[in-house]
């Protein structure tokens, strides 16, 4: 696996935030990348775009934000 995860004209949020706009994740869910250092679940509520992107070696996971009209 040698692709990248891209989220272009995103801001990072804090998890407070991203987990409010996503609420139920069972509504807001859309779809799941992964390659070898990290992992990304996409959400779409609030008429935004979120994303929670968790990088294996760091161990971190942050959190960014997109408008839908971007």
């Amino acid at each position: 696996m040698n692709k990248s995860i891209s989220f272009p004209n995103s801001s990072e949020i804090s998890k407070e935030a991203a987990l409010i706009l996503i609420g139920n994740e069972e509504k807001s869910w859309r779809d799941f990348q992964q390659t070898e250092l990290a992992e990304a679940t996409l959400y779409q509520s609030h008429e935004v775009n979120i994303m929670a992107l968790h990088n294996y070696l760091a161990g971190v996971t942050q959190y960014y934000i997109q408008d839908i009209n971007a």
